[in-house]
C-alpha cells in the first residue's frame, strides 16, 4: 500500500538551516508524530560542516577557516568534515522508526535506491556502496549519514554538481603540510560529480524532479506538497540557537580532548590511538590505570544511533578490565540492552583497537 509523504522544497536557505532544520523535524516528530517528510534545499554560502562525534582541533584547520570567514557548524549526526556550499543540493528524510525499521546498513540501502537511479538517469553510472556512499567508476559522487532520535529516523544526502576539492583540502586536518597536496590530489581522484562526468550537467531543478519522481517510484509512497508547522518552525528556531553555542560545538572536545600519549608513572598511561574501519574512522582518548581503563573518550567519522549513546558507552567502559573476552561481552550486552547500531564496526574491531593500544604503549 502507497504510503503518503511530504515534501518540502526550501530551495535555497541560510547555510546553518540546512543541518538545523532536520534535526528539528525529527525531534517533533518523535514528540509528536509528524508526517514523514522528504525534505530538499541547498546552502546560501559555503560552510564547514563537521560530524557529530568528531573532535574539531583534531578534524578541520581552524585558523585557515577563520581566515576564509567560513562558518563552522556540527550537524546532529555522524560522519566526517565536509566543506559543502550551493553546488550541492541536500535529501533529507525524517520518518517514523516503526514503518523503516531496518539496521543502518539495509536503511541506507533502501533510501539510496532513488538517488542512484536518478544519477543513472542522467547518465552518470552510479551505483551504491555500502554502507552509506554512492559511486560512478569508483569515484564517490554522494556522501550520506543517518541517524535515529527516539522514534524518528533521518538520512542526509546530496547530489553533488561540481566538488571542490582544493578547497575541501585546506579545511581538513593534516599532520603536516607537505600532505596537504596529496590529500588534494586524492580528493581529485576519488570524488566526482555531475560535472566530472558530463559535458552538459543538468540544473538543479532537473535533479530534483527526476529524483521526486524516482523516491516516489522506489519508495513506493505520494509525495504531497506541505509545509512546516508552527511547533516544526519553533524547534528550528530552538535547534539552530543551539547550534550557534560553543557547547555545542565543542561538546566532543570538553571531554578530555587534551589527553595525550605519555606514561606518568607504574601502569598510568594516557594515550590516543585511531583506526579506519569500513564503518569509519574511530579515535580513542584512553586513561589505562595499570590493568583497567580508568577513563575513556570515543570519537571519530562514524554513525552510531541512538546518536548520543557515547557517553554511555565510555562510562560503561570505565572500570573494566583491559581484557578481550570480558570487554566484547560488556560492549556486546550493552548494545542488545540499548539497541545501539554501529554499522560496519563490530564488538572485535572495537575491543582489539582498545587492546592493540594498550600493548602499544606498555612496549
Amino acid at each position: 500500500m502507497t504510503s503518503e509523504w511530504r515534501l518540502i522544497n526550501l530551495g535555497e536557505i541560510e547555510w546553518i538551516d540546512t543541518q538545523a532544520i532536520y534535526h528539528a523535524l525529527a525531534l517533533v516528530q518523535d514528540q509528536f508524530d509528524t508526517p514523514n517528510t522528504l525534505l530538499i534545499n541547498w546552502s546560501n554560502k559555503p560552510f564547514v560542516c563537521v560530524g557529530l562525534h568528531q573532535i574539531i582541533d583534531n578534524s578541520i584547520e581552524k585558523e585557515y577557516i577563520k581566515s576564509q570567514n567560513l562558518p563552522v557548524v556540527r550537524r546532529g549526526c555522524g560522519g566526517g568534515s565536509v566543506f559543502l556550499d550551493s553546488n550541492q543540493v541536500f535529501y533529507q528524510i525524517i520518518c517514523r522508526k516503526e514503518e523503516y525499521n531496518f539496521d543502518l546498513r539495509n536503511f541506507y540501502e533502501f533510501f539510496l535506491r532513488p538517488v542512484v537511479e536518478t544519477y543513472r538517469y542522467f547518465n552518470v553510472p552510479a551505483e551504491y556502496s555500502p554502507i552509506n556512499d554512492i559511486v560512478a567508476q569508483e569515484k564517490k559522487i554522494s556522501g550520506n549519514g543517518a541517524v535515529t532520535y527516539g522514534n524518528s529516523r533521518i538520512l542526509v544526502g546530496n547530489f553533488i554538481f561540481n566538488f571542490p576539492s582544493k578547497e575541501m583540502s585546506k579545511i581538513l586536518k593534516v599532520p603536516d603540510e607537505k600532505f596537504r597536496d596529496k590529500i588534494a590530489k586524492s580528493l581529485e581522484e576519488r570524488m566526482g560529480s555531475f560535472s566530472y562526468f558530463l559535458e552538459n550537467p543538468p540544473s538543479k531543478e532537473e535533479v530534483i524532479q527526476k529524483y521526486i519522481e524516482l523516491f516516489q517510484e522506489k519508495i513506493d509512497v505520494n509525495l504531497e506538497i506541505g509545509t512546516l508547522s508552527k511547533i516544526e518552525k519553533e524547534k528550528i528556531v530552538e535547534i539552530r540557537n543551539l547550534y550557534k553555542q560553543n557547547e555545542w560545538l565543542d561538546y566532543v572536545e570538553h571531554e578530555k580532548r587534551t589527553m595525550i600519549q605519555q606514561k606518568i608513572m607504574g601502569g598510568t598511561y594516557f594515550t590516543f590511538s585511531e583506526r579506519k574501519f569500513h564503518g569509519g574512522l574511530v579515535q580513542l582518548f584512553i586513561h589505562f590505570e595499570n590493568n583497567q581503563i580508568s577513563d575513556l573518550v570515543i570519537s571519530g567519522d562514524f554513525t552510531i544511533s541512538p546518536p548520543l549513546i557515547l557517553s554511555e558507552l565510555q562510562n560503561h567502559l570505565i572500570g573494566q578490565e583491559v581484557e578481550s573476552t570480558i570487554l566484547i561481552e560488556k560492549i556486546k550486552l550493552f548494545f542488545r540492552d540499548k539497541k545501539v547500531d554501529l554499522p560496519g564496526i563490530s564488538f572485535e574491531e572495537l575491543v582489539k583497537l582498545i587492546i592493540d593500544t594498550y600493548k602499544k604503549i606498555k612496549q
